[in-house]
């Protein structure tokens, strides 16, 4: 490329991924609003989650038709292609977290419309784990280091394990309880999705080792099958 293309190719992609730091932020805030509105008992909160979420989907459509313009004009090829298709991936990551987000708000309304139970703090090391590993896979893309991101891609057994052993433990409380189950059950969904940011972290790890280093790591293990919870109304 020309020197003068070349700069305007790194202003298109800068802004690319400026605008895909400002959609992880308010994904991130969603995902604490939400989950402050279950733990705090705020509906305002979950609410504010639940509107939010517009914002984040209406930022991923500019990135797409940002993304597919940077590959029209400057056709890259090999990193420069790779930054573009990575970055676009990213941003479906952090939509889907959003969603994520705004499932959890929703859970949590109908818990704080019925009677408080104890056990909604025993979330919070779930939730916990979920912060950390979606953090440091938002920080491995935004400092384009693979090997941070290989790390932290490896973070979500240890949020997975925890998932289900909440899972677990929940399942054991309501067979003690003949008071109504419903809070549990939505408490359940809550773990579920959480989990489900956490795949979502992982994915982006796994974008940015494609980006850094042209390997696709992402069927180097199965899956888990995603079985898709239905939602709260």
């Amino acid at each position: 490329m020309h020197d003068h293309i070349l700069t305007s190719f790194n202003h298109a992609l800068t802004s690319l991924r400026e605008q895909v730091l400002t959609m992880s932020s308010i994904a991130k805030k969603n995902l604490a609003d939400a989950m402050r509105g279950l733990l705090e008992r705020d509906t305002d909160l979950c609410n504010a989650a639940i509107a939010a979420d517009q914002d984040v989907n209406e930022l991923e459509k500019r990135i797409d038709q940002l993304g597919m313009q940077i590959l029209l004009k400057f056709q890259p090829t090999a990193h420069d292609l790779r930054q573009v298709m990575g970055t676009i991936r990213v941003a479906n990551n952090l939509e889907r977290i959003a969603d994520q987000a705004s499932s959890i708000a929703k859970r949590a309304r109908h818990i704080n419309n019925l009677p408080e139970i104890a056990e909604v703090k025993l979330i919070e090391p779930v939730y916990q784990l979920c912060l950390r590993n979606l953090a440091a896979s938002l920080q491995s893309f935004a400092d384009a280091n693979a090997d941070d991101a290989a790390a932290a891609r490896l973070m979500d057994k240890e949020l997975d394990a925890a998932e289900k052993a909440l899972d677990a433990s929940l399942l054991q409380i309501m067979e003690t309880r003949h008071s109504p189950l419903e809070s549990y059950l939505h408490l359940i969904f809550v773990a579920r999705f959480l989990e489900r940011v956490g795949d979502h972290a992982k994915n982006i790890c796994e974008d940015t080792i494609f980006i850094e280093k042209a390997e696709d790591v992402r069927f180097t293990k199965h899956k888990k099958t995603d079985l898709t919870a239905p939602a709260a109304p």
